[in-house]
């Protein structure tokens, strides 16, 4: 159901506003150029790592258990780079 047709049946529901499109400047018809900046965009939005996400079901658990890892994770970064400035691991 497309977003008119959703207004008219459930006129409450709200959509948010879309984002941004990701815009790209093309320069002397240089198509790699312009393709490997906008992947390194896409790359650096997350688009990719969402799609991934989207791309099948997740359980709940798994979910969680992914978000636990990924939080695990920050945190350890996170320590490591304390640990670098403060002199006790090589950079």
């Amino acid at each position: 159901m497309d977003r008119e047709n959703a207004l008219w049946y459930y006129p409450r529901l709200k959509f948010p506003d879309p984002e941004p499109a990701l815009q790209i400047i093309v320069r002397d018809n240089n198509i790699d150029q312009a393709l490997k900046a906008l992947k390194k965009k896409m790359q650096r939005e997350g688009i990719f790592r969402e799609m991934k996400l989207r791309g099948a079901y997740e359980k709940p658990s798994e979910k969680r258990a992914r978000e636990r890892a990924e939080a695990v994770r920050r945190y350890r970064k996170l320590q490591r780079k304390r640990m670098q400035r403060e002199g006790l691991l090589p950079r």
